[in-house]
């Protein structure tokens, strides 16, 4: 394989990386099949390093489309052959990449923002939906409300990063309307040890670190284990984000037929406490800064704002979890394979902040303790807010080979079932405003003591969900399949809250009982053997799209529901030299919430997405190489009013740009050299900042460089320098914070060092 393909696959939005994790091969695949129809494949060797000057990563001999990720349900399809849009971003391109946590590297794919504060941390943006409409996974397990339970994964200790866009009711139960993140952890293997390091050091004092490996203890036993640690002072200084995360991973395997895999994943991290810059009243402030928003209310942000940290100086956000899980598989026969996941979760969060940040444009105002609230000043309020989660949950389902009619089918039949325990205590201060500090020079003050700030009010939720479900795919003939999927849930859900007394709140507490059933059905045509056609209906009806745990009585009587339609095509042309995927879908939701505060959601009625999404990676030649994604995407509200003064119907929903695009080049080996240069670009169009659509951030365009040079056989030291241009942007707007938004990071720099044995 010539150097450029080996770079290509390390560039690529659709990485070449080993489909380990596929429970079995594509049935629909007639290669497959020809020699064993359902014969288990043999696991493609791990990432290498090749000696002489073919010193760039090679990945065998999976192409692209031949990937099976486990995203795309239990059938073991390739992405060739479901019907939908997968991509895949594995841990070789991340580490190359220089993606620190999986929401960068999620941003790479089509159509994927990201964004959020520290109160919701690591939200995504698809196809026209956003935080808990986006469903996130941990080695396929649901851990709860995405914007509440989230945290931001180190990408170090992840095999790959897997993003299937569209609702995903009917694979995984909890809504995921706009798509599904499945973060994948790295996995022992038996072929020999292997370690692997990672050190890294950057602009605004930012270090990253890693090491890890997989040893073979016995032919039947092995063992991996990594850790990570990342810390930075932030762009922002006093943000001082930091986490390590621990993964282990025992698997044993004392026949051909059955595995046993024994996982631990430790994180205990301190989120950004960067809070947002807060908006000003440019009539009285002056000293707008231009490309950043518009605003039909005089609203904007002033140059002695930028960069400057208005939370309290002892801010809190972090948390620690813990998830050990058990995966069992048993290949019964050529015909039969059952797999069983057992899992519990641990969490403790923390957080206790100036959360708000309102400007102060008329006197009249007073903080907490009585003080009058200078013009000019920036109020701030005070929310703290403590997470006990415990949830344990099983998944067991089988797998079964057999012809009808002459027909290959392939049938999945299973069942799955959690228990969730999340008890969220809350207080704040009786007073609007906290205190406040300036504009230009806010003070690094305590959080200090506040009247009404104790008690806690505190609200325990239970939830209990058992669902069944199948899915099935039946090889009319060698290029036609017809893929469906159906699941029926019964959920329950408890809600209880109570006031600051310790008095059960009776009148926002209640029970509810629901049962969803969602499908999926469509066809996959192949024009030829490396061309296939597509199309897909899915539904999804589930508990509405904001956090269900903030939800109160009468805010929700029935389920939200959704259904897509999608066609596409994905090829692999020019002797698999290009490979390129092009989806057009259209996804109307009802009867969902959003949220509208910190502490409050409210019922959209309507949501409506359409767009496109396209994918290409193109070998050149044995030096060059190209990769780049573009989507577009019509978001608006049918009939919905946030609140009492604002009609939002018809607008354009929040964080959602019309356009984005990435687009990456590299040129490897450049003068024979061990030496790699590479750049990308990254474009995000305008996008509105609130229901009413009065505030729009402005579009931007962002530049990286890299330079790679592998010093040794296994070792490699990148430079790279981010946001080259130095552009000032609003990465965010998160709509429960009205007052604020969310710079994106300055230009920045790292060296780092890889090895890799």
């Amino acid at each position: 394989m010539r150097p450029v393909s080996y770079a290509l696959s390390l560039l690529f939005g659709i990485s070449c990386v080993p489909a380990a994790y596929a429970a079995t091969p594509d049935p629909s695949d007639p290669k497959a099949s020809a020699a064993h129809p359902y014969k288990k494949p043999t696991a493609v060797p791990p990432a290498r390093k090749v000696a002489g000057p073919e010193y760039i990563t090679a990945y065998g001999k999976t192409a692209p489309l031949q990937m099976a990720p486990a995203v795309g349900g239990k059938l073991g399809l390739s992405i060739q052959h479901t019907p939908g849009t997968l991509n895949v971003v594995s841990h070789d391109l991340m580490m190359q990449r220089g993606y620190a946590q999986a929401e960068a590297a999620a941003d790479s794919a089509p159509g994927v923002s990201s964004g959020g504060s520290p109160g919701s941390p690591a939200q995504l943006m698809m196809r026209g939906f956003t935080g808990n409409q986006i469903l996130v996974l941990h080695d396929g397990q649901y851990f709860g409300p995405t914007t509440m339970v989230n945290r931001p994964q180190n990408t170090f200790n992840l095999e790959s990063v897997q993003v299937l866009k569209g609702p995903s009711s009917v694979l995984y139960g909890q809504g995921a309307v706009g798509g599904t993140v499945d973060m994948r952890s790295r996995t022992p293997t038996f072929d020999g040890p292997h370690a692997n390091a990672l050190v890294s050091y950057g602009s605004f004092n930012t270090w990253n670190a890693g090491v890890g490996g997989s040893v073979p203890i016995t032919q039947t036993l092995a063992l991996r284990t990594d850790f990570s640690r990342t810390s930075s002072d932030g762009f922002v200084k006093g943000a001082d984000p930091h986490s390590d995360d621990f993964t282990t991973t025992l698997l044993w395997k004392p026949t051909e037929k059955f595995t046993t895999r024994l996982s631990m994943d430790y994180l205990t991290d301190r989120l950004s406490t960067y809070y947002g810059t807060p908006l000003v009243d440019l009539s009285q402030t002056g000293g707008r800064v231009g490309g950043l928003l518009s605003s039909s209310k005089g609203l904007g942000l002033t140059r002695a704002s930028l960069w400057r940290y208005y939370n309290v100086r002892d801010g809190k956000a972090g948390s620690v979890n813990a998830t050990p899980t058990l995966h069992l598989d048993w290949r019964v026969n050529s015909h039969v394979l059952f797999h069983n996941s057992s899992y519990f979760i641990y969490s403790k969060r923390r957080w206790n902040n100036a959360e708000s940040l309102t400007y102060i444009s008329a006197p009249g105002q007073t903080d907490a303790a009585g003080n009058a609230i200078a013009p000019g000043s920036i109020s701030r309020d005070r929310f703290y807010v403590y997470q006990n989660q415990h949830q344990v949950g099983d998944t067991l389902h089988g797998q079964f080979d057999f012809s009808i009619f002459g027909m290959k089918n392939r049938f999945v039949l299973g069942g799955d079932a959690y228990y969730l325990r999340f008890i969220r205590n809350r207080g704040f201060p009786a007073a609007d405003y906290a205190d406040s500090v300036s504009l230009v020079s806010p003070d690094a003050t305590p959080l200090g003591a506040f009247s009404g700030e104790y008690p806690y009010m505190k609200s325990p939720t239970t939830m209990v969900q058992a669902g069944l479900f199948l899915e099935d795919v039946l090889t009319i003939r060698d290029n036609l399949r017809l893929v469906g999927g159906f699941r029926y849930d019964w959920l329950s859900l408890d809600r209880k809250n109570y006031r600051q007394n310790g008095q059960f709140n009776a009148a926002t507490s209640f029970k509810g009982h629901y049962n969803p059933d969602n499908f999926r059905i469509g066809p996959v045509f192949d024009l030829t053997k490396n061309v296939s056609l597509y199309g897909v209906y899915t539904t999804g009806e589930d508990p509405p799209g904001s956090n269900l745990f903030l939800a109160n009585r009468g805010q929700f009587t029935k389920l939200s529901h959704s259904r897509q339609g999608e066609i596409g095509v994905k090829a692999s042309l020019w002797d698999g030299r290009l490979t390129t995927t092009l989806a057009l879908y259209d996804i109307r939701r009802t009867r969902m919430l959003v949220s509208t505060g910190p502490d409050t959601v409210a019922t959209a009625g309507v949501q409506k997405s359409r767009g496109v999404e396209w994918q290409g990676d193109l070998v050149l030649n044995r030096h060059w190489s190209l990769s780049g994604n573009v989507a577009y995407t019509y978001s608006r509200y049918g009939s919905f009013h946030p609140s009492a003064s604002v009609d939002a119907s018809g607008n354009q929903v929040p964080d959602v740009p019309a356009v984005t695009a990435n687009l990456w080049a590299i040129w490897s080996r450049v003068g024979d050299l061990p030496l790699d240069l590479g750049a990308g670009m990254r474009y995000v169009s305008a996008r509105k900042g609130d229901y009413a659509n009065t505030i729009s951030l402005k579009d931007y365009a962002l530049v990286n460089v890299f330079a790679g040079w592998h010093a040794y056989k296994n070792i490699t030291v990148y430079g790279r320098i981010d946001n080259i241009g130095n552009k000032r942007f609003i990465q965010w707007a998160d709509t429960g914070y009205a007052g604020q938004v969310m710079l994106g990071a300055p230009r920045s720099f790292s060296i780092s060092a890889q090895a890799d044995f």
